[in-house]
């Protein structure tokens, strides 16, 4: 896990002594081993590069990569951020390796540039803050998943300081098992661990009903779009890039802890029994069907504290062939052997309409289907199912197939309209052109009083909203809006402020989500659904 401590100049935060706890301790001997154990590091590394260089694929390839991910990600925690890029270089020098190309030369020349970089880094020590947000929710457990030993005790002082308990893991082996035992808040990912990977971990996480629901945030080193994107794709509420500001990660964890929080709702009566079974029974149970023969797959969306009710009462409305399972305590699984999607559609709008007599709200359904045996996996039906309800809920339908796609969807996104706060002409032609293929409405404003004008006289559903706007900034405007009566628009900041104090002040100004320039359109089209949802 690569951290990001607030600025890297003594002149610009406060000394090492001025963490609380021990916070500072630990950062203090973790950055006093990595002076001291750096000319060592250096000489591995370019033994390794020299081994690749002669053997190629064929070489410790993967080794050095992991040294080399590892230096990059620990340099820049412990106030190193030149060696930190130069060693990023080389890991993907390294990656390139892989497929039989590889400049030793470069590679190399590399090496000796972190050596030369060493010296001024060190002549130039960081001047680290500590978190100043506190939790709402302390005590609240965090699951760290990282492999990296220092960064683990690095993390683990920063929440500790910040009133959370935190429980680490070494691998991604041991995040199910550790979830399953601890009942953590939120959980904290690494990508690129031992035995199992972040992904891997999160798809399992994700697919068991108890630890369904847990936030997750990834955070690895050098993430491209598409990184990012499958993160989102998995389920991920967040997705940070290291170095990750500690104070920016403490504020990223409250709000999503408020968010959870909100949602929850006190528990109703004891509901009736039912034949349910769990998600690994049903999974073994539709793998089996649906490799001999065509089936339909639901996932029905029920209210959390009544969901055993809701599965009883769809047992009694499915015929006895059919399986039904867990997949988080909002959602159930249905198998429908023998059934085409619109058959399966039809046989749950019916069972929908009974849910909702009976006085279970916000009852919808998404339905897919394997039209031969063999013809998909489970868990391909599964994720396209999971699709298809999320289309019925974003239409507000009580089912959806996951191949009715497009044209309704588009008319769907008309529904909601964003403004686009922006001064920079080609950002704002980018924006409005892409939310307006995704269908939305867009709404534009070139400065802060324009953006509250139009804020008063659309009441837009989201703001994209840059911070530094003549005649109002972003933060004047998201002062004003404080003072408006709720709805307020969701609040995605857009900007190339990215300071932690920055960040820091547009979340506590009431902002959403906070982006950096240069962005990727399709990111923050993601991110905007994500918002909506």
């Amino acid at each position: 896990m690569r951290l990001m401590t607030p600025d890297c100049h003594p002149a610009n935060g406060p000394a090492l002594d001025s963490f609380p706890g021990d916070l500072g301790r630990v950062m203090h001997e973790t950055r006093q081993r990595f002076v001291a154990t750096f000319g060592a590091r250096c000489n591995s590394i370019r033994i390794l590069v020299d081994s690749v260089a002669a053997d190629g694929p064929r070489g410790p390839v993967t080794a050095l990569r992991h040294v080399v991910h590892r230096l990059s990600g620990l340099a820049g925690t412990v106030g190193f951020p030149t060696i930190s890029a130069r060693a990023f270089e080389l890991e993907q020098l390294v990656a390139a390796a892989g497929g039989d190309v590889f400049d030793a030369a470069r590679a190399r020349n590399t090496v000796e540039a972190m050596r030369e970089a060493f010296t001024r880094d060190l002549a130039d020590p960081p001047a680290w803050a500590t978190p100043a947000a506190v939790s709402t929710v302390r005590g609240a457990k965090i699951l760290i998943a990282e492999d990296e030993a220092d960064e683990r005790a690095i993390v683990t002082a920063c929440l500790e300081s910040a009133g959370y308990v935190p429980i680490a893991v070494s691998s991604g082996d041991l995040v199910v098992d550790t979830a399953r035992a601890e009942n953590p808040a939120v959980i904290l990912l690494d990508i690129a661990m031992p035995r199992l990977d972040g992904y891997s971990a999160c798809r399992l996480l994700k697919a068991d009903p108890e630890l369904a629901d847990i936030p997750v945030i990834f955070m690895t080193t050098g993430a491209n779009l598409n990184d990012r994107l499958a993160g989102l794709t998995l389920g991920a509420d967040e997705f940070l890039s290291k170095p990750v500001d500690m104070r920016e990660l403490v504020l990223r964890i409250q709000l999503l802890l408020e968010r959870s929080r909100s949602r929850r709702s006190p528990m109703a009566h004891e509901p009736p029994a039912s034949r349910e079974l769990s998600y690994d029974a049903f999974l073994a149970v539709a793998r089996e069907e649906i490799a001999r023969s065509p089936a339909a797959l639901a996932i029905v969306r029920v209210p959390a504290e009544r969901q055993v009710e809701a599965s009883a009462l769809l047992c009694q409305e499915i015929r006895g062939r059919d399986a039904i399972g867990a997949y988080g305590p909002t959602r159930l699984l249905i198998l429908m052997p023998q059934i085409a999607a619109e058959a399966g559609r039809d046989r749950l709008e019916s069972a929908v309409d009974v849910l909702t007599a009976r006085g279970l709200g916000g009852i919808c359904a998404g339905v897919s289907a394997a039209p031969g045996g063999g013809t998909k996996t489970a868990e391909t039906l599964i994720a396209e199912a999971d699709e298809a309800l999320a289309q019925a809920r974003y239409l507000g339908d009580k089912t959806a197939i996951w191949s009715e796609r497009p044209q309704r969807l588009l008319a769907a996104a008309a529904a909601h309209t964003v403004l686009v706060a922006e001064d920079d002409p080609e950002v704002t032609r980018i924006v409005d052109a892409q939310m307006r293929t995704a269908g939305y409405r867009t709404l534009i404003a070139f400065d802060g009083e324009q953006a509250l004008a139009a804020l008063r006289a659309h009441a837009p559903d989201v703001l994209v909203l840059d911070l530094m706007m003549p005649k109002l900034t972003g933060f004047d405007v998201l002062t004003q809006l404080r003072e408006v009566p709720a709805p307020r628009p969701r609040i995605v900041v857009l900007s190339a402020r990215g300071r932690e104090q920055d960040v820091m002040r547009a979340f506590e100004l009431g902002a959403d989500d906070y982006m950096t320039k240069p962005f990727n359109p399709q990111e923050l089209l993601a991110r905007i659904a994500r918002l909506l949802k």
